[in-house]
């Protein structure tokens, strides 16, 4: 499979001015062109507000599927520009329901692993003034995933995202979100995910818990 990334973004902490206040948040992205430097922890230039619930390995760079803003354009009637959901890749052809937790991708000179889908949180709703946001996001499953970096290097929009290698066990983003969102006790579902290797270390033990329920 081969995708293209759309635009690439980065961004670091700020305090914004909101309906409801201010907030500090590296979630208004960029766009940026020309080649950005990807380490294991960020593209170069990105940084997290809350290190607590971002950033970090496993969650180097949060992708968004192009496809989705067109759906959340339809269903609030205005127009969303990238990076209107805080992704630092923006990517065409990709999504939640064929895209596996542990599938392998190269981008420009790096390489990327999926590890967990993203969460929507209050950031959204506040940045857009738009309450119900998160919880549309959720569910819809709309919600975009994170990647580790298996390969430093350059990468810029416009690059093609290749899938290298697609993890044997078959479990979709979306089969995650699923489970979080659906079906929170499903202890088959939730087995059939943490056979996954490359599973986030975090959303992992948070599974594992459920099992001893």
């Amino acid at each position: 499979m081969n995708y293209k990334l759309l635009s690439l973004n980065v961004g670091k902490p700020e305090v914004y001015e909101t309906d409801k206040g201010e907030l500090e948040s590296a979630y208004r992205k960029k766009s940026v062109s020309g080649p950005v430097y990807l380490s294991r922890l960020n593209f170069q230039g990105d940084e997290q507000a809350d290190k607590k619930n971002h950033g970090g390995i496993d969650q180097a760079v949060c992708l968004y599927p192009a496809r989705h803003y067109r759906y959340f354009e339809e269903v609030y009637g205005r127009s969303f520009s990238f990076p209107s959901f805080g992704e630092n890749i923006t990517v065409e052809g990709i999504d939640e329901q064929t895209t596996n937790i542990g599938d392998i991708f190269s981008i420009g000179q790096a390489e990327v692993q999926v590890t967990k889908p993203r969460k929507p949180c209050y950031i959204i709703a506040r940045t857009h003034s738009i309450d119900d946001f998160p919880k549309r996001v959720q569910k819809t499953g709309f919600t975009g995933f994170y990647l580790r970096v298996v390969k430093e290097g350059f990468v810029q929009a416009g690059d093609g995202m290749v899938l290298t290698k697609r993890d044997p066990h078959g479990v979709t983003v979306a089969d995650v979100n699923d489970v979080k969102y659906n079906h929170p006790h499903d202890q088959e579902k939730i087995k059939r995910i943490l056979q996954v290797e490359a599973f986030a270390e975090e959303d992992r033990l948070s599974l594992e818990r459920r099992l001893s329920k």
